[in-house]
């Protein structure tokens, strides 16, 4: 629920604070909730995305992907019930903790008899749809994780199909997934299963196995627990889909730059990358200018850095369902990405506007688009790209399953004032932006990061090679000449 796509994720963000300081949910407010004091709260804080009729058909719905729910049907994604009817601890939770990835926030900031007021009211909009009896569903014995677990869970994975949705990888790219609609014909993309924190209704191993015994109502995902071959295989495809990701993106407030001393490779899948440790980045929509993109598909880069005294390479993964090239007749787009630098590192605190600069500071712009490779480019503003002559950045981009793996080179030291140098122990303002082309997104219609920095680590001297056993043996000989004169004087 939400007022619209502005307001959603700052909201989600104070009544996550207000859940933390809150108390839990008790059955007493359950059975108290008033539709009548409800109704106001729902017009308040809810009418906007939901609609005053509870249809979904709200002003702010059609800026919105997934689309709000429609509380006429009585269909709800996310329940512990065997039958379609979810208990009203299913639904208060939901209002509670909001759907991570939609633009429903948690609604924590209200008070819990306004949370089960408006529950309340929302039933209302299903008529005699919500009469039926709640009943639990009852989960096989626990199996827990393990190596023989996980293998039979990707067993299980491939056997009933997951992957035509979900991707081989768990990404969200299967091949059915362009024709995938919810129960209203809107499409509906799968869960990138990779991603655990994004989950709706939760990511612990018992909400996963729920949903994948109940299935997901309202969309192409069904009840799998009388598909798979023995009851406990929920369990083991439940520890097969958490072992595809970690739990949470562990965001980098800091992006470092390893030094190295030989080649660094430009082949994204090169050994050495994977020894590096990402530094991961959160992406958000851009809403401020025209066109504005209120449902970005691309949430996070990872970015790997290092250097050596002639070259700075960065390596940066991020998901992206389908590999798209330019063709506007079918509102595709070339996929795309770029790092945003000052042209020129000073000290203090002063940045160019992130969003590209504006008419008074510039930004340089390191960018790879699919198909044309990578670029160098001067902005002054989103609509004021310029592209710099004489570029020496040079790329190698390779696409795999729903993700895409990204090197890119460039000198150290910049040719001209409208390129940064790039120098060891200093920070560097850096921003990111990335346009998921299969998505209609380009121009301004894309995902972006304010400023963060980046390091370049300093060398480390070969003297920490060889003061330590120059120390030792100083050390051995000094030892050698007490003890020889403790002889002599015997």
């Amino acid at each position: 629920m939400g007022r619209g796509a502005l307001i959603a994720r700052p909201l989600a963000v104070v009544a996550a604070v207000a859940l933390a300081l809150g108390a839990a949910p008790s059955r007493a407010a359950a059975q108290a909730g008033d539709a009548t004091a409800g109704k106001a709260v729902y017009e308040r804080r809810c009418a906007g995305c939901h609609g005053e009729k509870g249809d979904g058909k709200g002003p702010a719905a059609d800026l919105l992907v997934p689309k709000p729910r429609d509380f006429t049907m009585g269909l709800y994604k996310i329940r512990t019930t065997a039958n379609k009817v979810p208990t009203d601890q299913d639904l208060f939770r939901i209002i509670t903790d909001g759907m991570p990835g939609t633009s429903m926030p948690a609604w924590a900031v209200l008070t819990e008899r306004e949370r089960w007021n408006v529950l309340a009211y929302i039933k209302t909009f299903a008529g005699e749809k919500l009469k039926e009896a709640p009943k639990k569903v009852e989960l096989p014995k626990d199996v827990p994780s393990s190596e023989a677990s996980i293998k039979r869970g990707k067993e299980m994975f491939e056997a009933i199909e997951c992957h035509k949705c979900h991707g081989t990888d768990g990404r969200g790219d299967g091949p059915s997934r362009a024709e995938l609609k919810d129960e209203w014909g809107n499409p509906i993309a799968p869960a990138n299963l990779t991603k655990r924190w994004t989950f709706r209704g939760g990511a612990s191993r018992t909400e996963v196995a729920t949903r994948l015994a109940n299935g997901v109502l309202g969309t192409p995902m069904p009840a799998f627990l009388d598909s798979v071959e023995k009851p406990e295989d929920i369990w083991h495809l439940t520890n097969f889909i958490q072992s595809l990701g970690p739990d949470s993106p562990h965001y980098a407030t800091l992006v470092t730059v390893t030094a190295v001393t030989g080649a660094i490779p430009d082949d994204p899948n090169a050994e050495f990358w994977k020894k590096l440790t990402p530094n991961n980045i959160p992406l958000m929509g851009q809403v401020i200018v025209d066109p504005r993109n209120f449902n970005p598909a691309i949430d996070l880069v990872a970015v790997r850095a290092a250097y050596n005294d002639q070259a700075i390479v960065f390596h940066l993964t991020w998901d992206d369902p389908t590999q798209s090239a330019d063709e506007p007749a079918k509102k595709l787009f070339a996929d795309a990405i770029a790092l945003q630098f000052p042209p020129q590192i000073t000290a203090g605190p002063e940045r160019p506007y992130f969003l590209m600069g504006d008419g008074s500071d510039a930004v340089y712009l390191l960018r790879w688009e699919n198909g044309k490779g990578v670029s160098e480019a001067s902005a002054n503003g989103p609509g004021k790209i310029a592209a710099i002559a004489g570029g020496e950045a040079r790329g190698n981009a390779v696409f795999t399953n729903g993700q895409y793996r990204l090197v890119i080179t460039r000198p150290l030291v910049s040719k001209d004032a409208t390129r940064p140098t790039f120098t060891p122990a200093v920070f560097v303002p850096v921003a990111f932006q990335a346009w998921d082309g299969g998505a209609g997104e380009t121009g301004t219609r894309m995902s972006v990061t304010s400023w963060y920095y980046l390091r370049l680590e300093e060398p480390q001297s070969n003297r920490r090679f060889v003061i330590p056993p120059v120390v030792a043996i100083l050390t051995l000989a000094a030892m050698l000449v007490v003890v020889r004169i403790a002889k002599g004087r015997a």
